[in-house]
């Protein structure tokens, strides 16, 4: 498994993980119609987007090896005055899951949120539907601090969890011991 960057030549890969990650873990979650027919081209949009046009505070790292990107994860520094940075995706191909990779993405997102902006605080959405989900980032150290409704794509609403960490060399330093066990 190799982790880089991402580039522009990755957008058709990343996009399509996406929302196959989508379909697989949140069907019940976001609605159906959205999941069955809109969210691969709305997921091509957003990493269109990104990946042309990147903010200054934005790093993508994917996970690749000869098959193809198995997993990504998408960071913004200093997102928010409050709370800090956000890590806005993390993804890994639903065949691929509790292999390693998402937490091998989560130390690279936080090594590179230790580079960048290492006095910032780390957070992140999890939906309160998703129990692995939230249970990794809970291994991983995160701290629960709110739950908030929040729109999702394609239209409804659904609850929301924050997870918080005091800092990105908290986050590694987690990664890297639970990577240990």
């Amino acid at each position: 498994m190799n982790l880089r960057p991402a580039t522009p030549d990755d957008l058709e890969q990343i996009a399509s993980l996406h929302a196959e990650s989508w379909r697989t873990a949140y069907r019940g979650i976001y609605p159906d119609a959205y999941l069955d027919h809109g969210v691969a081209e709305d997921r091509l949009i957003v990493w269109r987007d990104r990946l042309r046009a990147p903010s200054d505070n934005q790093g993508i790292i994917v996970a690749k090896d000869d098959a193809g990107i198995e997993g990504f994860i998408c960071v913004y520094g200093a997102e928010n005055p409050h709370w800090g940075s956000l890590i806005d995706n993390l993804h890994v191909t639903p065949d691929r899951k509790r292999g390693g990779i998402g937490t091998q993405l989560m130390r690279e997102g936080a090594r590179w949120l230790h580079q960048h902006y290492p006095q910032s605080a780390v957070y992140l959405w999890a939906l309160e539907a998703n129990p692995p989900a939230r249970r990794f980032y809970e291994r991983l150290g995160a701290r629960h601090a709110e739950t908030v409704e929040q729109e999702t794509a394609g239209g409804g609403s659904t609850m929301s969890c924050r997870y918080v960490w005091p800092a990105p060399d908290a986050l590694h330093k987690a990664c890297s011991a639970f990577g240990a066990a």
